[in-house]
């Protein structure tokens, strides 16, 4: 197979694929993707998030489908059969709808509305800390909890239905705004990246490849290698789980944390040794110098806490604040590297004869603007109805967005196979820099309702959206028309999360399922909003020095970067393993086995080679993929435990 070209093919009639039947079968496939999303995550055991990783499971394993048919539909009725454009707009679809349902964000969603008044007490005093800082619209009354919480319900009564119609209206709205804000700055900013930088965009190798490879791909033996290992290893572990005679080889939850369990090596943490394979794969698409500089900087953080924490005596490191800054300067960066382009876009807004060729883009740059700006005043308006300050909004929105810049402009440029980043949201940033005393409890209660936004930022829509204009440029898909499928995927996949998780609650019960539906709502309420409430204290000085490290450590690699051809370092390595967990923690061998294997084709065998051996990467992944979305969508059909790839 010939290297994956950054051009359009000049083959492909454009401005395809926006058609009444794909975004047809795209809604169809919203719906159940939206329902499956729910039961992995709440009902199968041991849990299952398909969207834990860049590249969603159920959005390959759907595409895949649609593939599927469309080979006997070619067979049977040539004329019927869907054109690439169409089933990658399908796809798109999909993802849109994988950004926010299941565990990443609508179990979040769901479980904060429901929990605050159900566990308040007398104990906890939650009545007098922060019940009236709440607005009515928020959230469902209380007397329209009892079947969801313990199940044999259902939702289909009139006070349950009438209950949650306010609330899931209000965060429809809130999540098509926000989203719809993203889409605005993606479009602002994507000529910039896509054209003139040229990033590599990893993630969509293998949906383009699917769709587009035609029988390049499919009649590649090689690839066929890859996916038939991947597979293997998958279907054995699955049947392994269900019948343990069966032998099967792990290779996924491999820890070595017991290794280190004398002084001063135990300081180090938990640390694995695992292979994904669908790691490795995607891994094999990543520039050198940043998967090298990703599994370095995660062993030189295990390498500071033995030496500082195991040998120093050094109190709390605060990794996961310097975690913060570092992701934060990437985004000041990436503006600030932006800053030409950013200024010819506002000429265009200001002056629309400006000569300044928008016509390809998704959204003219002065409709885009309009967005963010009409967008902004939006979810403005909206936070001070419900009671935040001016400067607690400011402070929430440019750390959230600053964030998600940041992690759009990651998976670009690496395409990382997960980019999780716990315990760094605006609430506890804000909280480390300015104090709980200082942002108050008003501001604190709603950021608290906020915090499903960005607890995890693995299945972000930001650089889902960025990625799906970067397919469309590739594929020659009808841009403007994209957008407001993306829309339209959005506002249908929002009510159908709702729907499904309010819909399995009441039948299955909240405090019974195995989902984190009830953890979420302990988490915010109790570990965090009630701390911060009962102890206002101020400014956590060693957190914010540890945050400016931070950010002055990704500025200099930054820096470094520009002025040194030679600089082995790339600061989105450094980013991605700050904490040294979460984000890259559990799969950080896995990238290192990638980069490996990548350095030895290209150093001893040389380029040709290693374009051969690209078919046989993107079979390790579609063969992980498919067979691990197979366990899952058995759960899920037969209620039945299954294995998983990956769980918490």
């Amino acid at each position: 197979m010939s290297k994956i070209s950054n051009e359009s093919p000049k083959n492909i009639p454009s401005n395809f694929g926006v058609t009444f039947r794909s975004i047809l079968i795209g809604i169809l496939l919203c719906l159940w993707n939206a329902y499956w999303l729910a039961y992995a995550a709440e009902l199968i055991r041991p849990q299952f998030l398909l969207n834990f990783v860049s590249l969603f499971f159920n959005a390959i394993f759907s595409l895949s489908f649609v593939i599927f048919i469309n080979i006997f539909l070619r067979q049977l009725a040539p004329e019927k059969a869907f054109t690439a454009q169409e089933m990658l707009v399908i796809y798109i679809m999909v993802v849109m709808v994988s950004t926010f349902g299941g565990h990443t964000m609508m179990t979040f969603l769901v479980g904060t509305l429901a929990h605050p008044f159900r566990f308040a007490t007398s104990e906890n005093e939650w009545a007098n800390l922060f019940w009236h800082f709440i607005p009515d619209w928020f959230v469902p009354t209380d007397e329209v909890l009892n079947g969801y919480f313990t199940g044999d319900s259902t939702l289909y009564q009139t006070k349950h239905l009438f209950g949650w119609v306010l609330p899931v209206v209000t965060w429809t709205g809130f999540i098509t705004i926000l989203w719809f804000i993203m889409i605005c700055f993606n479009v602002i900013i994507r000529a910039k990246w896509t054209e003139q930088e040229k990033l590599a965009y990893p993630i969509v190798q293998l949906p383009i490849q699917m769709v587009m490879g035609q029988k390049k791909f499919y009649q590649n033996g090689i690839m066929w290698l890859g996916f038939a290992i991947a597979g293997t290893l998958e279907l054995l572990a699955g049947l392994n789980y269900l019948f343990p005679q069966i032998p099967a080889v792990h290779l996924n939850h491999y820890s070595i944390t017991h290794w280190f369990s004398e002084k001063p090596w135990n300081a180090v943490g938990w640390i694995s040794l695992s292979a994904y394979p669908f790691i490795i794969g995607l891994t094999f698409f990543v520039p050198l110098d940043i998967s090298m500089s990703a599994w370095f900087f995660y062993l030189f953080g295990k390498t500071e806490r033995v030496v500082r924490t195991g040998l120093m005596g050094t109190g709390e490191l605060y990794m996961a604040e310097r975690a913060g800054g570092a992701w934060l300067a990437v985004g000041i960066v990436s503006l600030w590297n932006a800053r030409k382009h950013l200024t010819i876009v506002w000429q265009k807004f200001i002056d629309h004869r400006t000569q300044i060729d928008d016509s390809d883009e998704p959204l003219s740059y002065r409709m885009s603007v309009w967005g963010l700006i009409i967008g902004l005043l939006s979810l403005t308006m909206f936070s001070l109805q419900a009671g935040m300050s001016s400067l607690g909004i400011l402070g929430f929105f440019v750390i959230f967005f600053l964030m998600a810049i940041s992690i759009t402009r990651v998976r670009a440029e690496f395409g990382p196979p997960s980019h999780e980043i716990l315990a760094l949201d605006p609430a506890r940033l804000l909280s480390v820099t300015f104090g709980p005393r200082f942002v108050g409890a008003p501001n604190l209660t709603i950021i608290s309702f906020y915090y499903w936004l960005n607890r995890l930022n693995v299945s972000h829509p930001m650089p889902n959206q960025m990625e799906a204009f970067k397919i469309a440029e590739r594929t020659n898909i009808n841009r403007r028309g994209l957008v407001y499928v993306m829309v339209l995927a959005v506002i249908v996949g929002v009510l159908a999360s709702f729907w499904a998780f309010l819909h399995l609650m009441y039948k299955h019960g909240a405090l019974t399922v195995h989902g984190y539906i009830v953890g979420i709502g302990r988490e915010v309420f109790e570990r965090r909003l009630e701390r911060w409430i009962n102890n206002p204290t101020g400014i956590n000085w060693s957190g914010t020095q540890s945050m400016g490290i931070g950010a002055a450590f990704t500025w200099i690699l930054s820096v470094l970067r520009h002025r040194f051809m030679w600089w082995p370092f790339h600061p989105i390595g450094y980013v991605m393993t700050a904490a040294t967990w979460g984000g890259l923690a559990d799969f950080w061998f896995s990238v290192f086995l990638g980069w490996l294997i990548k350095f030895i084709l290209l150093k001893s065998f040389g380029f040709k080679t290693h374009q051969k051996a690209i078919p046989f990467f993107l079979g390790l992944v579609l063969g992980d993929y498919i067979f691990v979305s197979g366990w899952s969508l058995l759960g899920t059909i037969f209620g039945i435990p299954t294995y998983v790839l990956w769980s918490p």
